[in-house]
């Protein structure tokens, strides 16, 4: 599209100021099965959003078909959206200012078809080989992603930035007796000539035979470690906490708390959307604004609310550049981008020698119903093992473990140092908590 005379069009209709956002993925990725290649796919898209204020009101509009024929059309048909809306809140279109310079985040080597085909080849032979109770690769594939985001306004912004990830993804069942479990493994390869193979397997596999054989337990209150994933998956259904929309609405249960000490004097939070070892470095968001590294929460005190342009506005604030859209066609929202609970010392099995006798949480369920984002309060199934005598006894399943998110926060005993990126933007170790409720049998 002739970006300029989209921009010169729309003004001349009547937009006080006009913004052309595009997302583009180009996307190659493989499955594998029973010992041959499934499926292969090749895609490239690209979508453009359209944001334009127009008597003080903003309008968008989102399309993965768009030419410069359709010009006047849509953005006479914006004009017409913007005279519709009866919000008072003024819409807002950035200046641009200087973003960071970020070099490449890692360096990627992209296989040949070959390559890949041989991998898969290689991953499931050894998955299978690895123990006789493991009888089947349910799943397994690989993805390139290659992401460019580009905005470009009638305020003289122009930033585009780009970036890649390759994804290695499998599953393994296993089985003992009538007993069968899976269990799925992804990881980011830079290069398959380097990616340590076996790691790779003995992780899946020795995930998937731990799940056998599990049982219930009787309930009761116990010292509980969420392990790196079951607390990442948590951390991340509460982050929204942290932002500015929300505690201006009044519904973010940290609303009065800035300033305060609102978790365990252990727990330090930093976002980061510039943190090399992440999966995405974004320089800025998607607004224009730079982004920085910030503390949100410094040995448990609240420092930091994240803000976008609006949010930012309510208050007489700044944007922390923590606009983000979920796709081209989503609105900005807040949104975290590589923030962490920040590591600690202790392995994991350190962890559980040093809580003795309790309980280890490595999966949980039920996330999109089970919790309350505003009283924090949570009641999910849950899956693990049972730590006697500091040392892993037995797979632990059918339970549901249910706290409150911030009095568990308020209760940590340990941080661990298990931190992994992987392509995740919100992350933590595992942590072991002094007690959780937990209903079993």
């Amino acid at each position: 599209m002739n970006k300029q005379e989209w921009i010169k069009a729309a003004l001349a209709a009547g937009f006080d100021q006009f913004e052309i956002y595009q997302s583009g993925t180009k996307e190659r990725s493989y499955t594998w099965f029973e010992g041959k290649m499934d499926t292969f796919t090749a895609s490239r898209v690209l979508g453009t959003s359209l944001r334009g204020i127009c008597g003080g009101k903003m309008v968008n509009y989102a399309t993965e078909d768009l030419s410069d024929d359709g010009m006047d059309r849509i953005i006479a048909s914006m004009k017409e959206q913007a005279g519709a809306i009866t919000s008072d809140e003024p819409g807002v279109i950035r200046s641009p200012l200087p973003v960071p310079e970020t070099a490449p985040q890692r360096r990627w080597t992209t296989p040949t078809a070959a390559e890949v085909r041989e991998l898969l080849a290689d991953i499931e032979q050894r998955v299978l080989a690895y123990d006789e109770r493991i009888f089947m690769v349910i799943r397994e594939g690989w993805s390139e992603e290659t992401g460019t985001r580009s905005i470009f306004n009638s305020l003289g912004m122009d930033l585009e930035d780009t970036d890649t990830v390759q994804i290695l993804t499998c599953g393994a069942a296993a089985k003992d007796g009538n007993d069968i479990k899976n269990e799925y493994r992804s990881e980011i390869v830079e290069d398959i000539h380097t990616f340590d193979r076996d790691a790779f397997v003995e992780k899946l596999c020795t995930d998937v035979l731990n799940k056998l054989n599990a049982s219930s337990m009787a309930s009761g209150t116990y010292p509980v470690i969420f392990e790196s994933g079951a607390m990442t998956a948590l951390f991340t259904a509460f982050s929204s906490m942290f932002s500015g929309d929300l505690i201006a609405k009044g519904i973010s249960p940290l609303r009065d708390q800035y300033g305060q000490p609102v978790f365990s004097g252990k727990i330090t939070i930093t976002d980061d959307p510039l943190r090399r070892e992440a999966a995405q470095v974004c320089p800025f968001d998607d607004e224009g604004c730079p982004t920085s590294a910030k503390t949100i929460v410094d040995h448990g005190v609240f420092r930091t609310i994240l803000h976008n342009t609006r949010s930012a506005s309510r208050i007489n604030a700044e944007s922390t550049g923590n606009g983000f859209r979920g796709s081209y066609a989503s609105p900005v929202e807040v949104s975290p981008m590589n923030c962490c609970i920040e590591p600690g010392d202790k392995t994991l099995k350190e962890l559980c020698a040093e809580m003795q006798n309790g309980l280890v949480i490595t999966t949980l369920a039920g996330l999109h119903a089970g919790i309350n984002p505003v009283t924090t309060d949570f009641s999910l199934q849950c899956s693990g093992y049972w730590v006697k005598d500091g040392k892993r006894d037995h797979s632990v399943s059918l339970v549901t473990v249910a706290a409150n998110f911030l009095e568990m926060m308020g209760n940590v005993t340990a941080v661990g140092s298990d931190l992994e990126w992987k392509q995740h933007s919100v992350v933590t170790p595992s942590i072991a908590f002094k007690g959780c409720a937990i209903s079993g049998k």
